[in-house]
């Protein structure tokens, strides 16, 4: 955080606030504006403080995709920031005005949680001219080891909405994108459709053991919507034709848990593309025998030794199975 002269010590500025004890710790709530808050905080990085140092590097995209969500004038962002309140600050609560009062003074404040979002706050001054109140929670009278303490608890404890259900949700908000739509739309049916070999082995709005998450569905199939070879082909013609594609897998397949595996699945649909050119080109259609026939060699596979590989090796190994199986007879020519 940048610095700033003393000069701007002549008046402190005061807030209301709400103060609050948990076990031994006191801590204040209140809204500051960014512009009265930003030159007075600052971060104590690892980089640049080897011994005391505990934040992580900045991300400076992340707070600029902060402060341009900020800006739009429909979003907002009610999590405090965390922040503890140095000695130079001279921080004090007037208890008959419920009000919080500082100097103007830098490193008044460090910041234990939100330097993205801080950021994002000002840069969304800066750009836009939006002096925007930061919700904060303000310690007092910690040590550096408290404060360290404390940073390491916010971030071992706090865990982030799994990817699943912010996919699974999107419809409710209205913010999917076309190709989020038809993803869900696919991933829905495919779920639901008894004659579908993944029916009830699909998990909307998490990862659980022996099913594909949205996620991983998503991950998988949206390089196949996007293909020119799905470009003509109308919404029920292509569920029937992917529909076909898990059938011929899963038929093929002597271990039927595979193709709940992201990995399997994910290279599955890798090599998807050339599997149904093919099978279109030798025999005139893409019905589940058909593919059964183009996909055997890569449902033989043993799938044991490379249990440990990538996706994309995965793939790479189907890709040569399906190509090894196709050859040029004389009388193709």
């Amino acid at each position: 955080m940048p610095s700033t002269g003393h000069s701007d010590r002549i008046k402190r500025p005061s807030y209301p606030a709400f103060p609050l004890t948990q076990n031994d710790h006191r801590f204040y709530f209140s809204t500051i504006p960014v512009g009265d808050l930003y030159p007075y905080c600052f971060v104590s990085r690892r980089e640049n403080d080897p011994e005391a140092g505990f934040q992580r590097s900045l991300n400076t995209k992340r707070a600029e995709d902060i402060a341009r969500y900020l800006a739009k004038g429909t979003g907002s962002i009610p999590t405090n920031i965390v922040l503890s309140a140095q000695g130079n600050a001279q921080i004090n609560y007037n208890s008959r005005a419920k009000t919080l009062s500082f100097d103007r003074v830098e490193k008044a404040f460090l910041v234990l949680d939100g330097q993205h979002r801080l950021l994002g706050y000002h840069l969304c001054k800066e750009n836009h001219k939006k002096d925007l109140r930061v919700p904060v929670s303000i310690y007092v009278n910690l040590s550096r080891a408290t404060e360290t303490s404390l940073f390491i608890d916010i971030n071992t404890t706090q865990r982030g909405v799994p990817a699943a259900l912010l996919l699974d949700i999107k419809q409710v908000a209205n913010i999917e994108t076309h190709m989020e739509q038809s993803l869900r739309q696919l991933f829905d049916r495919l779920n639901k459709d008894s004659k579908s070999p993944l029916s009830g082995k699909l998990s909307p709005s998490q990862s659980a053991s022996g099913k594909i998450s949205r996620v991983t569905f998503n991950r998988s199939l949206q390089s196949v919507l996007r293909s020119p070879l799905m470009l003509d082909v109308e919404d029920e013609a292509r569920y029937t034709l992917i529909r076909n594609y898990l059938s011929a897998l899963d038929a093929e397949l002597d271990n039927k848990k595979l193709l709940t595996k992201s990995a399997f699945f994910e290279a599955a649909f890798s090599v998807f593309d050339e599997a149904i050119r093919i099978v279109t080109t030798t025999s005139g259609n893409a019905k589940q025998g058909s593919i059964q026939s183009i996909i055997r060699p890569i449902a033989k596979l043993d799938y044991s030794t490379l249990s440990d590989g990538s996706a994309k090796r995965i793939g790479e190994t189907m890709k040569a199975a399906i190509q090894k199986s196709v050859s040029i007879t004389s009388d193709m020519v």
